[in-house]
């Protein structure tokens, strides 16, 4: 029995090792996107635990400060924010690129599908056409003994006309 070969295997091989960088690559982006989502929350936090404490101030270098620590927290936050955008930009980019990989893969899976079960079927073609080629010779074979003198033998043993027999 022959083994299926199929002539695209490497290109098959080739494209799934793209789309498991495509993978590797979405991790690393979206993994990018939610550190950054976690900064901010983390500034947030923050932003709220000074102004629960700057509730009791009443000094106004404090109340100073506080409002320094706010600007500076306003504009990490927005700095992330601008990061987030990038980061999110990239991330579509890496999923599109990730689709992209996952698609060529899927038309080379399909084809591969498609000849494999051309395959089978030519295989099993094969193999009917043999079966019928071996009982085709054995009743060839049978009717040359049966045509080739048993019975005439018997016929010309028994008499010339032959209605001995029956």
């Amino acid at each position: 029995m022959k083994r299926f070969s199929f002539s695209l295997q490497k290109v098959l091989d080739l494209r799934e090792f793209e789309k498991n960088q495509a993978q590797t690559e979405l991790g690393k982006a979206v993994s990018e996107e939610r550190k950054i989502q976690d900064t901010m929350d983390m500034i947030a936090q923050a932003r709220a635990a000074s102004v629960h404490e700057a509730d009791g101030m009443t000094d106004i270098r404090s109340l100073y400060g506080v409002n320094q620590y706010f600007k500076l927290l306003d504009q990490r936050r927005d700095q992330m924010a601008a990061e987030l955008a990038k980061a999110k930009l990239v991330t579509e980019e890496k999923r599109a690129v990730m689709r992209e990989a996952m698609k060529k893969v899927k038309v080379l899976e399909n084809l591969r599908e498609h000849r494999v079960m051309a395959w089978k079927k030519q295989l099993q073609k094969e193999e009917d056409d043999a079966i019928d080629d071996i009982v085709t010779s054995r009743f060839k074979n049978s009717s040359d003994i049966i045509g080739s003198g048993c019975i005439d033998e018997e016929i010309a043993a028994s008499g010339a006309d032959g209605d001995s027999l029956f």
